[in-house]
């Protein structure tokens, strides 16, 4: 709902809650791209979780870190990014909520500020859904999530013919 928000709010057409890891960013939803992921080389997103501000790149052709970017000369097409941090309550930079659009643009100050406020948001909803899968005293998964987890687990054992043990301690 963030993204599709965030999409209509700064009328764009692709918005995404990007996650960068060492070696990838993954898209945990997006509106207006059929990608799941992309190599953190290739991530606008990557270069976003450096700093703390907004990343905006008004036109990515003219830009040197972007203009030989295959997102840029190939099937995707960006022109214009605008990334916001999500930052966790630990003070790690996660990923970004960004839009993107295919034609150079700008954005103004007001809109800059919905884009943050829409990031914080994402934020306090990654931070709110960690905390409701563990348990507040120890840290360790839950009784939902333990058995959600463990479902998952059973499922891919029957699937590649694998044995599977299950060991519980009860704190």
């Amino acid at each position: 709902r963030i993204v599709e928000l965030a999409g209509t709010v700064l009328n764009m057409p692709i918005a995404l809650v990007s996650l960068v890891d060492r070696d990838r960013q993954w898209f945990l939803a997006r509106h207006g791209l059929e990608a799941r992921q992309t190599p953190r080389e290739m991530a606008f997103c990557a270069h976003a979780i450096a700093g703390d501000e907004v990343l905006v790149v008004p036109d990515a052709r003219a830009d040197a870190r972007f203009a030989n970017n295959p997102l840029v000369l190939e099937d995707t097409h960006i022109r214009f990014y605008a990334g916001a941090t999500l930052r966790s309550p630990d003070g790690h930079n996660l990923g970004t909520l960004c839009v993107v659009d295919r034609q150079p643009r700008q954005l103004t100050p007001p809109q800059l500020e919905q884009l943050r406020l829409l990031a914080e948001l994402v934020t306090r909803e990654l931070e709110l859904k960690r905390q409701s899968q563990t348990c507040p005293v120890t840290g360790l998964a839950n009784r939902n999530t333990f058995f959600r987890l463990g479902e998952q687990e059973r499922q891919q054992a029957r699937r590649s013919g694998q044995p599977l043990a299950l060991i519980n301690f009860d704190i």
